[in-house]
C-alpha cells in the first residue's frame, strides 16, 4: 500500500464527517478520545499508528496533491472528497496497527541488532559498532542472547531456518520483503536509507516506510501463529494482549469495582470528560460492557436509528435530532457494536 492510498481510504471511511488533518493523528497513533472512538466508528483499526514518525509537512503534501488531482472539494473544514476520489479503488492494506500500535519497529530494532550480532560472531570478530544505539535496545538484546545461548553453533542454524520459513510465509509481495532486507546491517554489510532504498525501487521514501510496516505485521502474526522459539522470544510483549489503552484498563478496574463515573474522575484526577472517553473506549472493545447505567436501550436505539438514517456520526447532528440525549450518550451509542445493541 503506497501512502497516498492510505491516507485515501481513511478519508473515504470519514468523507463529510472529519476534518483534513484527523487521518494524520490516527496515522501517527494520537491517543485523544476522538481519534481513539474514531478508530471503531469507521473501522479504522488495521491503520492506528503505523507511521508514528509521520512529519506534518509529508501529510500536508499528499493532501495538497489531492486539491491539485480533483480528489478533494477545497475551501472546506471537513473531508469533502470528489466523485473521482470516491472511485478510485484502494488495496485491501496488509496492516494491523490496533494490534501492534508501533512495536513493530520495536521488533526490527531488536532483529536487526541480532542478525549483526550472529554476523559478525560467525567471523570470529567480537567487537563492532552496532546498528542500534538505543541503551533499552541493547540491554534488551545482550539479555536475549545470553538466554539463547548465542554462541552454540546449532543455535545459529536454528535462528536462521526460523528465519527462512517465516519470512517465506509473509503475505507480502517478494519487493516489498526485499526493502525489509534492505534495511539491514551485517558484517561488511551496511544497511540502506529510506531515500536509497526509495532510488532503488523507484518509489518515494513515506512508501518504503510504509510497505515495510507491511512486511514487519504480516511477520509478526506469522510468528505468533507458527510459534518458532527463538523468533517468538523476540517478540515478546509486542504483541498487545488487550485492545483497550492502559489508561481505559484502570479506569474499568475501578469501574467494575463499584465507582461511578464521578467517583473515578475524583480518584484519578481526571478531567469527568476523560474518564466519558475511556467508557466510549470500553464500548468499542469490550463485549461484556454493561452500558445501562449510563444508556437506556430506548435512547441508544433511537440514537442508532438517527445515525443510520442520516447516514452520520457527527455528533451535532444527532443532537439536533435528539435534544434529550447527551453528547456522551451519542458517543456511547455509537462506539457500542451491532450485536450489542
Amino acid at each position: 500500500m503506497l501512502f497516498d492510498e492510505l491516507v485515501l481510504t481513511i478519508m473515504k471511511a470519514v468523507n463529510h464527517q472529519r476534518t483534513v488533518s484527523s487521518p494524520f493523528h490516527l496515522i501517527k497513533g494520537k491517543k485523544s478520545g476522538q481519534t481513539l472512538q474514531d478508530i471503531g466508528y469507521f473501522h479504522l483499526y488495521p491503520y492506528f499508528s503505523v507511521l508514528p514518525r509521520l512529519e506534518k509537512a509529508a501529510y500536508d503534501q499528499t493532501v495538497q496533491r489531492f486539491y491539485e488531482q480533483g480528489l478533494l472539494v477545497e475551501g472546506e473544514e471537513n473531508i469533502h472528497l470528489t466523485a473521482k476520489a470516491m472511485a478510485l479503488q484502494t488495496p485491501v492494506p496488509l496492516l494491523n496497527g490496533w494490534k501492534y500500535r508501533g512495536n513493530e519497529a520495536v521488533f526490527f530494532q531488536r532483529l536487526s541488532l541480532v542478525i549483526q550480532t550472529f554476523s559478525h560472531v560467525s567471523q570470529g570478530i567480537r567487537i563492532f559498532d552496532p546498528v542500534q544505539t538505543a541503551e533499552d535496545i541493547q540491554s534488551w538484546v545482550k539479555s536475549y542472547l545470553r538466554a539463547i545461548r548465542f554462541r552454540e553453533p546449532s543455535v545459529y542454524a536454528d535462528f536462521n531456518a526460523e528465519l527462512i520459513t517465516t519470512f517465506k510465509a509473509i503475505q507480502a509481495t517478494d519487493q516489498q520483503k526485499l526493502m525489509l532486507m534492505q534495511r539491514l546491517s551485517g558484517y561488511g554489510l551496511s544497511g540502506m536509507t529510506w531515500k536509497q532504498i526509495a532510488g532503488v525501487h523507484g518509489i518515494q521514501p513515506i512508501d518504503a516506510q510504509l510497505q515495510t510496516v507491511e512486511v514487519l505485521h504480516g511477520w509478526l502474526e506469522v510468528i505468533e501463529q507458527q510459534r518458532p522459539p527463538l523468533l517468538s522470544l523476540l517478540a515478546e510483549g509486542l504483541v498487545q494482549q488487550s485492545a483497550l489503552t492502559e489508561t481505559a484498563k484502570r479506569t474499568k478496574s475501578l469501574f467494575e469495582n463499584g465507582h461511578s463515573l464521578e467517583e473515578i474522575a475524583a480518584i484519578r484526577r481526571l478531567k469527568t470528560s476523560t474518564i466519558e472517553d475511556h467508557f466510549v473506549e470500553l464500548a468499542m472493545n469490550e463485549p461484556a460492557f454493561d452500558h445501562s447505567s449510563f444508556l437506556t436501550n430506548e435512547i441508544l436505539k433511537e440514537i442508532v436509528a438517527v445515525s443510520k438514517a442520516q447516514k452520520t456520526k457527527r455528533l451535532r447532528d444527532i443532537k439536533q435530532k435528539i435534544p434529550q440525549a447527551s453528547y456522551f450518550q451519542i458517543r456511547l451509542a455509537l462506539a457500542i457494536k451491532e450485536e450489542q445493541q
